[in-house]
């Protein structure tokens, strides 16, 4: 049975390794359309479902305990460190960027940069491949801004039920959508009001875990070996692109139920053999530098632009070498100072749990 996510080391078993699952599949899909294979697999978009039910579960689960412990949410601390965690890593990699096509080195319109700067990339596309994984970024920043009002005005009782309604009506909304703007508007796959119900998933999944953990069928489904049976359903359903309205109507909330099944089973099962994989050290390393790897896959994995720095193995150099910059000069910094500020300016913290990061996967 299970009261809450158990923590180890101020960080909830198996989800750096998850994450570690999301930025591979989002690495596989965009080395595909490089060397030829298309969308094949849509792995991209199976990593950015991981990622944001990974979100929504985190997410939810701080504020939840930060307004059973208080009755509020401190806003402006939430979101100081929402800044101090995701600004830092995405503004250097933009202003990489940006500098680049200053000097002709890269083909990316101002336009582009400002949409991308100010998270709007899910409804406004930009042009040039280098900022076209920013999107899921924007979905992720939205939620931020949304869920803690969300939960504090509402209550977690009326939240619950709006959060239902959401993963229920979300099919028929992406459907309408389809038909009435088309296959080619940025919105339909990748807007908010799209990708909200996967968010919803991992809200649900944080709110009703300690009630699910109580059924019996519930704790035998995730000791049985049924359980994985997910994974082909998981992927059955991502193949589902060529026909649209299946994919939008059904198999995205098929994938974001089984998918959340399949986080509260490695969180809970993390002394299995898979368990104990997903938390070894290297899977959990490279989940906890999973956003600076996101970010600076993009360029090296463009296939728009062959070149030497999108050839193998030219290209994983230049993402370990580029996402290290990332990670070590510029995260940890950020997050370092982060520590400092807020407990000068708000004291220290009663607990320091794992957060979650914004997305890392991109379709």
């Amino acid at each position: 049975m299970a009261d809450a996510p158990k923590i180890i080391d101020n960080r909830i078993p198996s989800l750096d390794g998850l994450r570690t699952v999301s930025i591979a599949l989002v690495l596989i899909g965009h080395a595909f359309h490089v060397y030829g294979f298309g969308t094949s697999g849509n792995f991209g978009n199976l990593g950015v479902r991981v990622f944001f039910v990974i979100s929504g579960f985190l997410i939810t689960g701080l504020l939840v305990r930060e307004i059973e412990r208080t009755s509020t949410v401190n806003l402006l601390k939430f979101y100081f460190r929402r800044t101090l965690r995701i600004f830092p890593p995405y503004y250097f990699y933009l202003i990489v960027v940006g500098s680049a096509a200053a000097l002709g080195l890269a083909a990316v319109p101002l336009s582009s940069l400002i949409y991308s700067s100010a998270y709007v990339t899910d409804y406004v596309e930009p042009t040039g491949w280098l900022v076209g994984h920013t999107w899921s970024l924007a979905v992720e920043e939205q939620f931020y801004l949304i869920l803690p009002g969300f939960l504090m005005l509402l209550g977690i009782r009326r939240a619950k039920v709006l959060l239902i309604a959401i993963v229920l009506f979300a099919p028929f909304v992406r459907v309408l959508d389809f038909w009435a703007s088309g296959p080619d508007q940025v919105w339909v796959l990748k807007g908010f009001h799209a990708n909200a119900d996967a968010l919803a998933i991992g809200c649900l999944l944080s709110l009703f875990r300690v009630s699910l953990h109580k059924l019996a069928f519930y704790r035998r489904f995730l000791g049985s070996w049924i359980v994985f049976l997910l994974l082909p359903l998981i992927l059955a359903a991502n193949l589902q692109g060529d026909h649209p309205i299946v994919f939008l109507g059904a198999s995205l909330t098929v994938m974001n139920v089984a998918v959340a099944l399949c986080i509260d089973w490695a969180v809970t099962n993390h002394l299995t053999r898979t368990g104990r994989l997903l938390n070894s050290a290297v899977m959990v390393k490279l989940g906890v530098m999973s956003y600076s790897i996101y970010l600076w896959q993009q360029p090296f994995l463009d296939p728009q632009a062959p070149s030497l720095l999108n050839s193998f193995p030219v290209n994983l150099i230049g993402i370990a070498v580029m996402s290290s910059i990332s990670y070590y000069l510029v995260e940890k910094y950020s997050l370092a100072w982060r520590q400092k500020l807020e407990t000068l300016w708000f004291g220290p913290r009663i607990e320091s749990v794992q957060e979650a990061e914004p997305s890392t996967a991109a379709a």
